[in-house]
């Protein structure tokens, strides 16, 4: 068993993303996670805690959020805040001398200093020169940059980000995975009319193309709804979603449920209507993606340019793409599933412990 460090700006209550995916999947290989919570801006931090059965959490200290440290001075002393306060914690963990460090952050340029033997993995999982709020400093490019550089390998989930970082470096594709096997749903597809949306109802989706697909189902697929199951990290965020879909008499929003709770006997198809925004649009393939895939759905998507191409990933931009995503899914369901099943089995957990060079240790 050996010890890996991921370095984050995430809570792990946090609704799940890659961070908390990446964890779970090494601790599942039988390693010790020591998982760097978002860093507190005053005080000490909550400290050393159990999150899971090999999962540890620690929470330190830093100076300033990242987004607001646009002058050198204010990295270097943060860094310093932050170095410490992690010496500590890692020291209160009785972490393991040359352990492995799975870099979340695109401004982890320091922890090359902390840790000069033990292996330094970045994974950039966002297109943070996009997200940047006060873009015309530089940043966010300037530590994006020397995080890359002082990397022993960097990782990317989508080729326009590997394209950007080739620039300072020679990034490798990481992709989500699935977690569950494929499972066959039942052939045929009378009494399917639900299109799913399962995963965060935020901000992140595109309720104009909502509203236009409710108008258009109405008048020409009246038996088809469309349902919306997730949580939301702003509970007004969600507030503002619900209330552009509300009393759409073919959309119904639900809380967080597993997959298996849904009912997925009536779904023809996942929906995924992601509006455009340039740090989505790096998105190659989204975390909800294969789970959706691994029930044997098929999926329609609004953005989302650079999402992997198959015949049972449809564009449904404009209402003429949605009719004739309907058409294709009544038509070809049964047919494409020997193809979403090879998609499932070649992108497992296996696959990713490869990719980052993980030894199951039992």
């Amino acid at each position: 068993m050996s010890d890996f460090v991921l370095f984050t700006h995430t809570l792990w209550s946090e609704a799940p993303r890659i961070r908390h995916q990446v964890a779970r999947l090494v601790a599942s290989a039988g390693h010790r996670v020591l998982f760097v919570e978002r860093a507190a801006l005053a005080g000490p931090g909550p400290g050393i805690r159990e999150a899971e059965p090999g999962i540890t959490l620690l929470r330190g200290r830093r100076l300033a959020h990242h987004q607001l440290r646009p002058l050198p001075p204010l990295d270097w002393l943060n860094d310093r805040v932050a170095a410490a306060s992690l010496r500590g914690l890692l020291r209160g963990a009785g972490a393991a001398p040359g352990c492995t460090i799975i870099n979340f952050a695109h401004d982890g340029a320091f922890l090359r200093r902390e840790f000069p033997d033990g292996p330094l993995v970045t994974l950039i999982h966002d297109d943070f020169e996009a997200q940047a709020r006060i873009p015309w400093f530089g940043h966010v490019t300037r530590n994006l940059r020397a995080t890359c550089r002082a990397s022993d390998r960097v990782l990317a989930v989508s080729t326009p980000l590997v394209r950007r970082l080739s620039e300072w470096c020679s990034p490798e594709l990481f992709l989500p995975w699935s977690q569950a096997p494929y499972a066959a749903p039942a052939p045929g597809t009378a009494g399917r009319d639900t299109l799913l949306f399962w995963g965060h109802v935020d901000v992140g989706l595109d309720t104009e193309r909502i509203r236009s697909m409710s108008r258009f189902l109405a008048e020409r697929h009246p038996s088809v709804r469309m349902l919306f199951v997730g949580p939301t990290q702003v509970p007004s965020r969600r507030a503002r979603t619900v209330d552009r879909l509300a009393g759409l008499p073919n959309v119904e929003v639900q809380d967080a449920r597993p997959l298996e709770q849904l009912p997925l006997h009536r779904t023809l198809a996942a929906l995924i209507p992601y509006r455009r925004k340039g740090d989505v649009d790096a998105t190659e393939l989204p975390n909800k993606a294969l789970p959706l895939l691994s029930r044997g759905l098929p999926i329609m998507k609004t953005g989302l340019p650079h999402m992997v191409r198959a015949p049972f990933i449809l564009p449904v931009d404009d209402d003429l793409a949605l009719d004739d995503a309907i058409a294709r899914c009544r038509r070809s369901f049964d047919e494409w599933q020997p193809l979403i099943r090879a998609m499932v089995d070649s992108n497992g957990p296996e696959a990713r412990l490869r990719t980052l060079g993980i030894v199951p240790a039992r």
